[in-house]
């Protein structure tokens, strides 16, 4: 059963993708099974060249799945985003840790790491969500500031910074991780 569910959030160039993969690297190095959802607001490209793959794609079939003897990648047409349960269910069980990034807020509650550049991003994070975050990170973390409204500010690039990270999200993040 997947353990932790942790949401990345922030405004747009905030840091978001920085810290999944900051996050996803360190957790897997110390012996975390990882997995993460990109919640999107546009339709994606996976191949820009367009090979074959995308050809095939762009057909008017329902499920497309591309596989390779390094990854297997699978497209489902939809009109409606799928629920956060059902996406969880792609995930082995056998998974540690799934990091969210730009999890939406319509979605259940769960441990949530704001991404901001400033205060005003913070502020605006927060009434979006409703509650604080397990830690802000991101280009706030160069303004000097060890904690904001008692939340410790950590870089999402120094290592010992990024080791508080892990240590607070396991700590921390078990508290309210139901689907309720």
């Amino acid at each position: 059963m997947i353990k932790l569910r942790i949401g990345i959030v922030g405004s747009r160039n905030s840091g978001k993708t920085t810290t999944t993969v900051n996050l996803s690297d360190v957790f897997s190095t110390a012996g975390y099974k990882v997995a993460i959802i990109k919640f999107m607001h546009h339709k994606f490209d996976l191949d820009p060249n367009h090979k074959d793959s995308v050809v095939l794609r762009q057909t008017k079939a329902d499920t497309f799945i591309s596989t390779s003897p390094y990854e297997t990648v699978l497209f489902q047409r939809s009109n409606q985003q799928a629920d956060f349960r059902t996406l969880l269910n792609y995930i082995s069980d056998d998974t540690n840790v799934v990091f969210c990034e730009s999890y939406p807020s319509k979605f259940p509650q769960i441990p949530l790491v704001f991404v901001c550049k400033n205060t005003t991003d913070y502020y605006e994070t927060k009434e979006r969500f409703k509650h604080k975050p397990l830690f802000i990170t991101g280009i706030i973390a160069n303004q000097n500031m060890n904690t904001f409204e008692k939340i410790p500010i950590l870089s999402n690039t120094g290592a010992k910074d990024l080791q508080l990270q892990l240590e607070i999200i396991l700590k921390q993040g078990s508290k309210y991780n139901s689907l309720g």
